[in-house]
């Protein structure tokens, strides 16, 4: 009943923050578009359970409701996007569930030149655990609701002066499961010199955020300020302060977690469209670092290139707590080509990404490679021992612990390491796209790493004016618990070839072939599965 009626509250007030930002756009005049649309999608997988035995095949079927909404007026912009599906399962009803999905946001200008006020809203469906099954999803059934509530408001300047960039919000997190709830309120403040600055020149940025998770708290605050003298030369000296503290009840290593320096640095205008900062910079304090050394002096180097207005990229290098950082941000478009590269560090804390290693079990299994549990016997009895044939004592048997991962609350502080590269290339009738990804995550308290990564490749051709087919090619891989006794990497590999025709305005359908191949360094843990399945999309 608890349950229940937790899961009522939630949807009651998810329920209240739609109809407010649904209501709060008649307040303005301005162009409606309202889009609903009706899907039954259903497909077929040889293996609906994502195992390496006990295959189970079935038949899901998805029934949806998707409305889709536009609204933009001159005070305001609203977007509200939402499907509820239910899901039936031939091989086992009792897994009959409904999902729904919903993003919605709200812009509304409270006062010209300046005040903004935002809402928003986001429910998804996740992986459970991505440590047991990355790619978990509606059909296979082992997912998991989060919704994210946010709104505050934003005060912007943009002058000849000077411009201002700033905003005060507060966020919600909700999961299902309660693993990474939390509460936040975040300030962020960003001020430079307009154009029209003749003499000084300077750069400010404040980000603060306070995070709780029931009882727990951790506070977030990094500064960053620059302010110099504008010269008749190329070369303009500077002052800089920066400060970092991640502080709070999750921090119960006691390790130093943070940066306090100040400096004096050169900004050179190697041209009007490039730039070099470079400054040496000095602790304050004796704090040390997140391995106990001395925090020692360093220099900070920043570079801003645009030599097209098509064209931008920065690059920095730093010192902070844990060591070096960098920062990277490259944009480039043309006509036919887009490209996106970043690179960011950043702390995090109450998330989903924390996972802990434990033994589930133990099997007596044949020495040698393992292929198959099927060959192994479950550990569950004393008829094993110790005249039975299968025992420890027969050398052709030999004990495995059967390992997994937990997700559990991640109440500490990590360090996140995340590269990413997007590239889209549009021809007249063919789009090519390629997605890398690559984040290291780091426990600061254990000091343990995990790594995920990404790579996918998508080729769409139109081959009608309303029918197109496309080739999607997938990797995700992960690297759990690195350099322990408990490590374990994941490869998850997927092919699918679509076919998409819009046979009228109103109706289209989609058909779609795929196939997932699992490999792992536990061999128990490997699996393949089939799909296809059609979709038909009625709009009104």
């Amino acid at each position: 009943m608890a349950t229940t009626a937790m899961g009522m509250a939630h949807k009651t007030r998810l329920s209240v923050v739609c109809v407010a930002l649904v209501c709060s756009n008649f307040a303005f005049a301005g162009d409606w578009q309202f889009d609903p649309n009706i899907t039954i999608d259903e497909t077929y997988s040889d293996n609906v359970g994502l195992t390496t035995i006990n295959e189970q095949s079935s038949l899901v079927t998805q029934a949806g409701l998707s409305l889709a909404s536009t609204y933009k007026a001159q005070q305001a912009v609203f977007n509200f996007s939402s499907q509820s599906t239910y899901a039936l399962y031939s091989h086992n009803h009792d897994l009959d569930k409904d999902y729904h999905t919903l993003a919605s946001d709200l812009r509304l200008e409270l006062w010209p030149n300046g005040i903004v006020a935002y809402a928003g809203v986001n429910v998804s469906n996740q992986s459970r655990n991505q440590s047991r099954n990355a790619l978990a999803d509606i059909v296979s059934g082992d997912t998991v609701q989060v919704e994210t509530y946010n709104g505050g408001l934003e005060y912007n300047i943009n002058n000849s002066a000077y411009t201002i960039n700033s905003s005060l919000g507060f966020s919600q997190t909700n999961s299902e499961d309660n693993i990474g709830n939390r509460d936040s309120v975040i300030i962020k403040l960003n001020s430079t010199n307009g154009r029209g600055a003749r003499h000084v020149f300077w750069e400010m940025q404040h980000n603060y955020q306070e995070l709780t998770n029931d009882e727990l708290k951790g506070e977030q605050s990094q500064s960053e300020a620059i302010l110099g003298l504008i010269t008749d030369y190329s070369l303009n000296p500077y002052f800089r302060y920066y400060n970092e503290e991640n502080s709070g009840d999750i921090n119960t290593s006691n390790r130093s977690l943070e940066s306090n320096s100040y400096g004096l640095g050169v900004r050179w205008l190697i041209s009007p469209r490039l730039r070099l900062d470079a400054s040496y910079n000095e602790p304050i304090g004796n704090n040390l670092d997140v391995d106990g050394d001395e925090q020692k002096a360093y220099v900070n180097a920043a570079m801003q290139w645009q030599p097209s207005p098509r064209t931008k990229f920065s690059a920095n290098i730093s010192e902070r707590f844990y060591g070096t950082s960098y920062g990277l941000d490259l944009t480039h478009r043309n006509r036919r080509l887009t490209n996106t590269l970043s690179y960011v560090e950043d702390i995090q804390t109450f998330t989903r990404n924390n996972f802990v290693a434990n033994v589930v079990g133990f099997y007596f299994c044949p020495t040698g490679n393992l292929t198959a549990i099927e060959d192994c016997i479950i550990k569950d009895d004393t008829s094993i021992f110790p005249n039975n044939p299968n025992t420890p004592d027969n050398p052709g048997l030999q004990i495995v612990p059967i390992q997994n991962f937990t997700l559990a609350e991640d109440n500490v502080y990590s360090l996140n390491k995340t590269l990413s590269w997007t590239s889209t290339l549009s021809l007249p009738r063919t789009t090519i796209s390629i997605n890398t990804n690559q984040q290291n995550r780091e426990n600061l308290e254990s000091r343990i790493e995990d790594e995920s990564s990404g790579a996918s490749f998508n080729i769409k051709r139109n081959v009608s004016g309303r029918s197109s087919v496309s080739l999607d090619l997938s990797y995700t891989g992960s690297n759990l618990q690195i350099d322990t006794e408990f490590e374990r990497t994941d490869h998850y590999r997927r092919y699918q070839l679509s076919y998409d025709r819009s046979i009228n305005s109103e109706l289209s359908i989609s058909l779609k072939l795929s196939h997932l191949n699992r490999g792992s360094d536990n061999a128990l843990l490997n699996y393949e599965e089939g799909r296809v399945s059609a979709k038909i999309t009625k709009g009104f």
